[in-house]
Order: C-alpha cells, then structure tokens, then sequence
C-alpha cells in the first residue's frame, strides 16, 4: 500500500508491507523541513530533511533484531504517530545552525 502523509513541513512517501505476523514493513522516504534550535547559540533555524527510511513497525513487545529495517514498536500501526515522533527525534537531536 502507498502512504503519502505530511505534518508541519514534513512529509513521508512511502510504500508498505502488512506480514503475516501481524508486522509492517515501510520503505520510503522522509522529506521536508524542521525547525530546530541550535544546541550552541539557541537561534531556531529550519533542518532540510531528504532521508531513505526502512522501518518494521511491529506490536509491542518485539522480541528480535533486525538488521537491515529500523524497528519502532507501536500497538495500532498509525502513519501520524509515526511521523509526529520522528519530527519529535529530529527536534531532539544535537543540531547545529549554519552561524555556529
């Protein structure tokens, strides 16, 4: 199934894979912008965000490892979580403005 959904300048286009044991597989990618504060002056700029992306999205607990797909644990597979936490991970991140 195709999945296109944006939330507050970032958008994910992605395609994904319902498997039999009740996970999802989602490959696409993650595009937009972010506004960020920088981590040394405090200044709020906009991240360029342009990355592939390969999560398995599976129900809590996940009991295994996986090497090639980035693992999020969810109870209801929902896109606007999904994209609301990896805006929520961006914003966390140790950022840096171009001035700094």
């Amino acid at each position: 199934m195709k999945i296109e959904k944006s939330i507050d300048g970032l958008s994910i286009n992605a395609k994904s894979t319902k498997l039999k044991d009740n996970t999802f597989l989602l490959e696409g990618v993650l595009k937009g912008s972010v506004e960020v504060e920088c981590v040394k002056c405090l200044k709020t700029f906009k991240k360029e965000i342009n990355e592939n992306i390969k999560f398995k999205i599976a129900p809590p607990p996940y009991k295994g490892f996986d090497e090639e797909y980035d693992v999020i644990e969810m109870e209801k597979f929902d896109v606007e979580e999904l994209l609301k936490s990896e805006i929520e991970s961006i914003k966390n991140d140790y950022n840096i403005c171009n001035e700094c």
